[in-house]
């Protein structure tokens, strides 16, 4: 039985002012998505090895038969690393907490669109493009055109290099998906992009593999080692002071048979940690550089100008690039996708733009508003509002008084100077 999808077919061009939203089913999603043929299937879940990560590379880019499914699973299994949870949600917060607008040609805000963007709807749809980076080529399909709403089609049931998705990871046709792009699927990447995460693995793989041996070593030499000494010969005696051992690590204490003497032995080498600990912290770095350019976004640094530096490499830099894509993504396919179900926009003249202003500290710009003061007149109450203070009347000062202080360096004694000092030589 063969599976049949509907394809919307797109009219030129993209913006119909006529196009009206059927909201008599807006509710509900549509029921002929890629989304509800996909068949759920197990998933690999066993123990992550060097050789399995490179066999799932080998696959994934097989020019033959790319089969993408080993190394997605992988993926999946290796996410749960809290330092590599950590930087990933570090680095989509950059962008995902940076404001937006939708902007006429002129530049001017559309404030009523801006505020149809700022709404679950879009920032889950930024998330989802945003893993696109870490996890590579991303397929997402609009499920729902009112409200609007769209899902992830699974990684693992997409062949990119051939343009199919597998309703089953078994399948050896699929379904060719190029017509619907732009219609109601929306691409992001490159065909043959795998994501930060292929080069991480091995990473990955090896910190699990030390946390592995470190807990082995801790199960060993973690306690000290208790001996007993007796000059007792009959089983029954030997079996009580072994019974003794066996409950002295919980109890402290023990009633042991005259003639017995026992020794607790620490832990040999009590630096031995080290061997693990320096292994899981140089890896913990090689993740940090990868996702967010440094490592003292997070950890700590040596000093303050160290951590403002990398905190400014993701700001300025890597974030600038992920604002980027978002950028193109919405402007080039969102937009207009969402404009042909008939939805308030133009993609001839409404266009997505992230705010590129710096965002100044209170303390800078207090000390602006200072200085524009000396030629500008600036309304109390917006000062008032602005810097958090009520204001109720203006004093007198007499003149001359804020040229002292608008001065950078005071005349030394006995140096023309003129102004203030003048008046004191």
């Amino acid at each position: 039985m063969s599976t049949k999808f509907k394809k919307y077919t797109r009219k030129q061009p993209y913006f119909n002012p006529t196009a009206k939203i059927d909201r008599t089913n807006g509710m509900k999603d549509r029921n002929d998505t890629f989304i509800t043929k996909i068949i759920a299937e197990f998933k690999d879940r066993q123990r992550a090895e060097i050789q399995k990560w490179r066999r799932a590379l080998s696959a994934a880019t097989d020019p033959e038969n790319p089969v993408l499914y080993p190394l997605q699973d992988l993926y999946d299994n290796l996410s749960s690393d809290g330092h590599y949870i950590s930087q990933t949600e570090m680095r989509k917060a950059a962008t995902l907490c940076s404001n937006f607008s939708i902007n006429d040609p002129s530049g001017k805000e559309q404030a009523g669109k801006t505020a149809f963007f700022k709404q679950q709807w879009f920032y889950d749809f930024m998330e989802d493009a945003l893993d696109s980076i870490i996890r590579g080529y991303t397929l997402l399909e609009l499920v729902n055109p009112l409200k609007p709403k769209f899902q992830l089609i699974p990684r693992r049931n997409i062949v990119p290099l051939k343009h199919k998705i597998l309703l089953s990871v078994s399948d050896s046709k699929g379904v060719d998906y190029v017509s619907f792009i732009g219609d109601t699927l929306i691409e992001i990447g490159n065909p043959d992009d795998l994501g930060l995460l292929s080069n991480l693995c091995g990473q990955l793989i090896w910190k699990r593999n030390a946390q592995q041996s470190w807990a082995e070593f801790s199960e060993r030499f973690g306690m000290p080692m208790i001996t007993a000494t007796t000059n007792k010969s009959s089983d029954a005696e030997i079996a009580k002071i072994r019974a003794m051992l066996a409950t002295l690590g919980e109890a402290a204490q023990a009633v042991l048979p005259e003639g017995t003497t026992i020794d607790i032995k620490p832990a040999a080498g009590s630096d031995s940690y080290n061997v693990y600990d320096k292994q899981i912290d140089r890896i913990n770095t090689e993740i940090s550089k990868a996702i967010c350019g440094g490592t003292m976004v997070s950890d700590d640094g040596s000093s303050r100008s160290q951590s403002e530096v990398h905190e400014r490499n993701l700001d300025d830099k890597i974030a600038a690039r992920d604002k980027r894509i978002i950028t193109f993504i919405t402007n080039d396919q969102l937009i207009p996708m969402l404009a042909r179900f008939g939805h308030d926009l133009n993609p001839e003249k409404d266009i997505f733009t992230f705010d590129q202003t710096y965002e100044l500290t209170l303390k800078e710009q207090w000390d602006i508003v200072n200085q524009a003061s000396y030629r500008y007149d600036i309304p109390a109450d917006w000062v008032s509002k602005t810097f958090g203070f009520p204001i109720i009347g203006e004093k007198e000062v007499q003149p001359g008084l804020f040229n002292m202080t608008a001065q950078h360096k005071e005349p030394s004694p006995g140096i023309g100077g003129g102004g203030f000092y003048e008046n004191f030589r």
